[in-house]
């Protein structure tokens, strides 16, 4: 549906709504009863709409109120359930004037499995199957739950009333005022909620235990999962309670509701929900087991567990006008997660992560010709699948570290706070918070900004040195060659973010900057990695940067960003594999995180992409001995089993190294993780969570069918989410084609979670060894994927998923025929997308295959 829709609130704004929700004791279906209260508006006409999906409509009543109180009831004449819209007309036989209204009605629908508005939650305690109901409204779901006006600028109260069995824990966002029991059956009441969207309106039903601690200020934060999981919440209550405080003193605003509880699902869609006082995770998300989990998981919940509580201030209390400003929401709580967990955790070096995690990430999409601006237009609520992606996230993040770095620390702190105050329970545009911005720092935020949030893309900026200035000059930056998009002359504002000259801003298309007195042309521009562009530095200045490398004189963080520049410059073909070749292998002593998850990166890029046909063995075999010369001095630094006391990223570091040189073939660390992984299924040894991935994955590459039934019994045992995760990387890469079957056999048998299902796929189609299977597996099961798994998020990326493993003509010709045919808009974009990437990746694996493996085997390294 990419037709404009229209807008109900403008005819309709409710203020309270009235809920009533009776579960069936089958937990299949609910029915209940919804009194809307409301101001109709603007010109008279002889209907009222609201949204609805898949519920059935009985005994509707429409009073008006008029100007001095007294009240009538209006005909209704007909009721017209407009599918197409989801739109539920109440048509009268006369005019209706503007004024208050009440609307009430019955209503009944099913529990489906698809993962939102009401749906069921699985698990198994002690052999015994149960269930969970839960919610996930946004969204545009509450239309599936009751009949309402489901749109963000829509904002009302709402009281809540659940009727569910006795033996169950009932919460929404507000704690229970009232409570009956009867005959096996209670009505839950909850409080009435401040005024909100109804996308934030949530509720769970079921057996679960719960956890509490208090905040500084006296908000009770409970944890809440299944009776077998609850123990393992016991850190993320920690860190809720931790930025609970943080936030109240940072945005200096009290949290509005007494309590705040974070909820573990067996099964959801996504990695968690903002739900006002009722947060919603996967349990991967909020679950953290000292004994199962990895240090990467512990630290993943905490910065989950920020994100979300973020959102009660940044997107519930001020909340977008509409679905075109996402990124207000989800970039800006992208970002102030990593500033609370620096916070925090400042032993974590969290910025530095986030050059990698988030920002080389969204540079990574945003390099695409069809990419979409931060601020993307919405037409249809059903095309917001396609932008709940990297750039309303990481891309918004993004720009946001760059905002706060061009205004400084404390005055964008304040302009939040300003803003936060001036629009508290309202809805806002982009353009107001720029305005908050500027009104507390007096910079141009609304021109400075403007580029980055409503123009696709970003620049490449080209450094080149001429004696007493540098030249500079900016395009936009696509990765595919053959794209049209190379032509935009877009010039943004680039903050060069560098010392020694003269300009700070450039915001023409090529400029010549003078250098101040009795200094050389600068090595290195956007320094600390803040701004959010790549750049191409000239012959000259690069063999100076090097030199700077071996001495060890520049950051970490700029090592990272001038290796990450040189690979996606390299893959766009703006310089050969040889150059970027030469440049990492002055890395060898690199021996930090950041750098080295780039590093990891680009290997792997060769080695899946440039092999991908003819020399697949060979230059796999020929970059063996020299991953092996990259990785020797950390992995003697770090070893493989873990040091005492060691810094945190050395932890992280660790896993990153060793699985390196395993798929390297480095005889010791082989060795050992099959020696681990044995004693695990032979002796139930606990193995280090932290290398977990390498030993499952390196016993699976090396294993048989014994090896994979192993790994099977495991994942159907095991609580762990991170451990199932592990164990999903291994059996998606066996080599024999006998034991793909099995494995994607998985997926339909029940033995996977609907909610893991694109892990499954995603992993087997990056093996080499499964991939045409894989893909034949998806273009047979198509029609069950899309039942089941239709309006799941991961259901939009499929053609990403696929689209960046292929090179070949005939593989992306069947890519473009599968996907035309079976077409839908959630799936355009991201269709576009993968298409734009395997092209990329043909045109690299024709332009540089012979060269790289050339390069490497000039390196006459011997393996180990």
């Amino acid at each position: 549906m990419s037709k404009q829709v229209k807008r109900l609130y403008r005819q309709f704004s409710p203020t309270h709504y009235d809920v009533v929700i009776k579960l069936s004791e089958d937990k299949k279906s609910f029915s209940g009863h919804v009194t809307v209260t409301g101001e109709r508006r603007y010109k008279p006409s002889s209907r009222i709409t609201l949204h609805q999906k898949g519920l059935k409509i009985s005994n509707p009543k429409i009073t008006y109120t008029d100007k001095k109180g007294d009240s009538s009831p209006v005909n209704i004449e007909r009721t017209v359930n407009h599918k197409a819209y989801d739109e539920l007309r109440f048509h009268s036989d006369i005019q209706l004037k503007s004024g208050k209204y009440k609307l009430s009605m019955d209503f009944e629908g099913k529990i489906t499995i698809n993962m939102d508005g009401v749906y069921p939650c699985f698990f198994t305690v002690d052999g015994t199957k149960k269930r969970l109901i839960a919610t996930q409204f946004e969204s545009h779901h509450a239309r599936e739950a009751f009949p309402c006006i489901d749109e963000p600028e829509a904002k009302a109260t709402f009281q809540l009333t659940l009727e569910h069995d006795t033996v169950e824990t009932a919460i929404s966002n507000t704690m229970p005022v009232e409570e009956k029991a009867k005959d096996g059956r209670t009505t839950t009441v909850f409080g009435k909620t401040p005024v909100m969207s109804t996308y934030l309106l949530a509720f769970v039903v079921g057996e679960m235990k719960s956890k509490i601690a208090k905040s500084k200020s006296g908000v009770t934060i409970r944890t809440f999962a299944t009776e077998n999981q609850i123990e393992n919440t016991e850190f993320a209550l920690g860190e809720a309670v931790k930025y609970m405080d943080f936030y109240e003193e940072y945005y200096d605003i009290r949290y509005p509701l007494e309590k705040c509880d974070y909820v573990a699902l067996p099964d959801f869609a996504s990695g968690a929900m903002e739900n006002w006082g009722l947060l919603t995770f996967r349990e991967q998300a909020l679950l953290v087991d000292e004994k199962l989990s990895s240090l990467y998981s512990k630290q993943y919940v905490s910065l989950v567990v920020a994100h979300e509580t973020t959102h009660q201030w940044f997107g519930n209390l001020v909340t977008m006008q509409w679905w075109t400003d996402l990124w207000l929401n989800e970039g800006f709580a992208s970002w102030m997660e990593y500033l609370a967990l620096d916070n925090l955790h400042p032993e974590w070096k969290m910025w530095t992560q986030f050059a990698v995690d988030d920002q080389q990430i969204a540079l990574k999409m945003d390099a695409l010709e069809h990419t979409h601006p931060v601020e993307v237009e919405v037409k249809h609520p059903d095309e917001i699948r396609s932008i709940f992606d990297v750039i309303s996230y990481s891309k918004g993040a993004s720009v946001i570290h760059m905002l706060n770095d061009y205004l400084g620390a404390d005055d964008f702190r304040e302009g939040i706070r300003q803003y936060l105050k001036k629009f508290s329970y309202k809805n806002t545009t982009t353009i107001d918070l720029w305005q908050a911005l500027e009104d507390t720092s007096g910079k141009p935020v609304k021109s400075f900004m403007h580029c980055w949030t409503a123009t696709p893309g970003f620049p490449l900026v080209s450094i080149a040195d001429g004696g007493d200035h540098i030249k500079v000059a900016q395009s936009r930056f696509v990765t595919n060659p053959l794209s049209d998009a190379r032509n935009d002359r877009t010039a943004w504002p680039v903050p060069l973010l560098v010392d020694g000259v003269e300009t700070s801003i450039v915001d023409k298309a090529s400029v010549n900057i003078p250098i101040k007195k009795g200094d050389e042309a600068p090595l290195k521009i956007n320094l600390g990695q803040t701004g959010f562009y790549r750049v191409d530095y000239d012959n000259a200045i690069q063999e100076r940067q090097i030199e700077q490398i071996k001495s060890g004189k520049m950051n970490d963080l700029d090592r990272m960003g001038l290796l990450s520049d040189g690979f996606e410059v390299t893959k766009a073909g703006y310089q050969p594999v040889t150059d970027l070749l030469d440049l990492m292998a002055h890395y060898r002593n690199e021996d930090t995180l950041p750098v080295w998850e780039v590093m990891s990166s680009v290997v792997g890029s060769i080695r899946s992409t440039l092999s991908e046909t003819d020399h697949s063995n060979t230059l796999r075999d020929a970059m063996k001995p020299f991953i092996n010369q990259l990785v020797a001095q950390q992995l003697d630094r770090l070893g493989i089993e873990e040091i005492n006391d060691e810094p945190h990223l050395d932890t992280l570091l660790r896993p990153l190294i060793v699985g390196l040189a395993a798929t390297a073939d480095n005889e010791k660390v082989v060795e050992y993780l099959l020696s681990e992984y044995r004693q695990k299924i032979d002796g139930n040894k606990a193995i280090n969570p932290n290398i977990r991935g390498s030993i499952y994955s390196t016993a699976a590459r090396k294993g048989d069918e014994k090896v994979f039934n192993e790994l099977l019994n495991l994942y159907k045992k095991t609580l762990s989410s991170d451990e199932k995760l592990s164990i999903t990387a291994a059996m998606t890469s066996f080599e024999q084609p006998e034991l793909h079957d099995k494995t994607l056999d998985l997926i339909k048998s029940g033995t996977i979670k609907l909610q893991d299902i694109s892990y499954w796929i995603a992993y087997s189609l990056m093996n080499r060894h499964s991939r045409q299977v894989t893909w034949k597996w998806i273009k047979t099961n198509w029609p069950w994927l899309k039942q089941n798994i239709g309006s799941d998020l991961s259901f939009s990326r499929f053609p990403l998923y696929s689209g960046r493993v292929f090179t070949t003509d005939e593989s992306i010709e069947d890519y473009k025929k599968f996907y035309t045919t079976n077409m839908e808009p959630m799936l355009k974009r991201t269709y576009a997308q993968g298409l734009e990437v395997a092209t990329t990746n043909q045109q690299w694996h024709k332009r540089d295959t012979e060269a790289a493996l050339d390069w490497f085997n000039s390196q006459n390294i011997s393996n180990q």
